[in-house]
């Protein structure tokens, strides 16, 4: 264990008093002892090593994507009793169908109106570039005309209203306004299917857009447009998170979601009682795997910072932005709390916890005694368990990658830090100047694949059952999924650059490796060719703050949260045929 120095000694006692333990006694002087391992002292320079295949250019070849979701979830409108014309297999988007594309929402559903004296009962939608007048409107789903009137609105014209059934018998009434009147021709009583071209955007008195409402109210009547009061409290839904919520929740091997809407929502991990816990919305919860049902919820008060799992899964370690480190056991009840400055936290090996704490890294065991503390390190960017220690990896000007025991011994093993995985026992590191290879016997790391300037945490890591190195990269003219063999020479590079704004994340799950975007798309990863299949679209309008993150679930689960809104529990296996596993060659989608 590292002697307690005199400049770190006011943080354990603090530490001891509110936890009731015996106060350390001050040593005798106020000398800075030495790490008892060799410590962040400066290491043999690393040196770059050739590459026996290309490096990488700025940009890349376009990766091949393939897609069947939506051939696989279609179904025909069959009548039926109670669903004339038939029941809603997903919906579209009533702009720009099936997807939306070169087409928007722009006056959102609550915005209050001066000029209404109310509040907006919908989405005002229209086409990119240009006047949307006279372009389609499309039925967002199979459903049966209710109300359908060339001038209903009056002065600003069309109105057609559309029921659609779902599967149970419960139903939403489509609203689509503004309409140009000659192209209203749908009678009450007619069919129409998901995607059809209904009608065309009319001239009101302002600019011409597509007034669209979902409701399950007023069926046969136009309604106001606006409301005094939340229209979610009358009968009114949200359109765009509607479409969402129907499409991610039919989609093939979806287990569950929820929602998940706080910018700092993040995942625990899987406890002992093999439940998901999980933060959002200033408490935990832990979930069922499988059905998504809360067993237990626990309210975090003084603001959310950080929260690590213990090794044995049986307790979370809680740090709070008003300067307390809470445990809670696996039940969901407090074990105990005492203060300390907002930290980040990292578990200990064997049990307990790591708190980092203005620089320095402070072992408490899992009775939250005070156990020793290292000197300064650098802001954490990545950490993994490694049999009896943690891997550490830090960022910014003084970046490194260390090992941490138990004893608090804290190792330097590399003097470059960013992303990290071990690989047939070797230890890699990525950051924005490459993939390192990590010798720890000379402590210092092999350059085994240079990367122009990227971004982090906009990048990232991840080691496939055999080995293989998947890496996604910003770089300074493209956004790229590189794979290297596991003798670390370059297999293929390829550009995600249209899978959305920022580069995806990496998962990997038994033998496969799955890529997260921050567009709501799950891929599957050809490992040996650098194909992708789409196995879930979850995209959303819906962006909040915060980090795309995936954890493995019992079962093969994948748990993940794209900021769209929600938390969504998939079954990949369940999600489809994936042709890519046999190799099969793929056609772009």
């Amino acid at each position: 264990m590292r002697p307690v120095h005199w400049l770190s000694f006011t943080l354990l006692m603090l530490i001891a008093a509110a936890c009731g333990a015996p106060q350390p006694t001050p040593p005798p002087e106020a000398t800075l002892n030495p790490i008892a391992t060799p410590g962040p002292t400066t290491p043999p320079t690393a040196t770059a090593t050739p590459l026996p295949t290309p490096t990488p250019t700025p940009t890349a070849v376009p990766v091949m994507v393939g897609d069947d979701l939506r051939a696989r979830r279609s179904m025909p409108p069959v009548p039926q009793r109670g669903a004339p014309c038939g029941v809603v297999d997903f919906f579209d988007f009533p702009l720009g169908a099936p997807d939306g594309d070169g087409a928007g929402a722009r006056w959102l559903f609550g915005r209050y109106s001066d000029r209404y004296q109310g509040i907006h009962a919908g989405e005002d939608w229209v086409y990119d570039g240009g006047s949307s007048l006279g372009k389609p409107v499309y039925a967002i789903g199979h459903g049966q005309v209710l109300y359908a009137q060339p001038l209903g609105w009056g002065i600003d014209q069309g109105v057609i209203i559309v029921r659609h059934i779902y599967p149970d018998g419960s139903f939403i009434n489509s609203f689509y306004g503004h309409l140009d009147p000659p192209s209203v021709t749908l009678k009450p009583g007619d069919c129409v299917t998901r995607g059809e071209h209904i009608a065309d955007i009319g001239q009101p008195r302002g600019r011409p857009h597509l007034h669209f409402e979902i409701r399950r109210h007023l069926p046969d009547t136009p309604g106001p447009g606006y409301w005094s009061v939340d229209p979610r409290l009358a009968g009114w839904e949200i359109p765009t998170d509607t479409i969402w919520d129907n499409r991610i929740q039919t989609s093939p091997g979806i287990k569950w979601t929820r929602a998940f809407t706080s910018s700092n929502g993040a995942p625990i991990g899987v406890l002992g009682n093999d439940l998901f816990a999980a933060f959002d919305n200033d408490e935990l919860f832990a979930a069922e795997p499988g059905t998504g049902r809360v067993q237990w919820t626990h309210a975090v008060t003084g603001g959310f910072r950080h929260a690590a799992l213990d090794t044995s899964r049986q307790q979370i370690y809680v740090s709070t932005l008003s300067g307390t480190l809470q445990a809670i056991d696996a039940a969901g009840q407090p074990a105990w709390q005492i203060e300390l400055p907002a930290a980040e936290l990292l578990p200990l090996p064997g049990s307990g916890v790591v708190a980092r704490v203005n620089g320095r890294l402070a072992g408490l065991a899992v009775d939250a005694q005070p156990m020793w503390e290292t000197d300064r390190v650098g802001e954490i960017a990545d950490w993994l368990s490694d049999g009896d220690r943690l891997i550490i990896s830090t960022k910014g000007q003084d970046a490194a990658t260390y090992a941490l025991d138990r004893s608090g011994a804290l190792l330097r093993l590399a003097p470059q830090g960013g992303q990290i995985a071990l690989a047939r026992g070797r230890l890699f590191i990525y950051n924005p100047t490459g993939l390192y290879r990590v010798d720890e016997a000379a402590r210092a790391a092999e350059l085994l694949l240079p990367l122009d300037s990227g971004y982090l945490p906009d990048g990232d890591l991840t080691a496939a059952y055999d080995g293989t190195l998947l890496i996604t990269h910003r770089g300074a003219g493209d956004r790229r999924l590189i794979a290297l063999n596991v003798d670390g020479t370059l297999r293929w590079d390829r550009s995600v650059a249209a899978l959305g704004r920022a580069v995806p994340r990496l998962i990997a799950i038994g033998r496969r490796v799955y890529a997260v975007t921050d567009d709501g798309d799950v891929l599957l990863i050809d490992q040996a060719t650098g194909d992708l299949w789409r196995i879930f679209d979850g995209g959303s309008g819906t962006t909040l703050p915060g980090t795309v993150w995936a954890r493995e679930l019992p079962r093969g689960y994948l748990a993940f949260d794209f900021r769209g809104g929600r938390l969504v529990v998939l079954d990949p296996l369940a999600a489809g045929p994936q042709p890519v596993e046999a190799g099969q060659p793929l056609t772009p989608n």
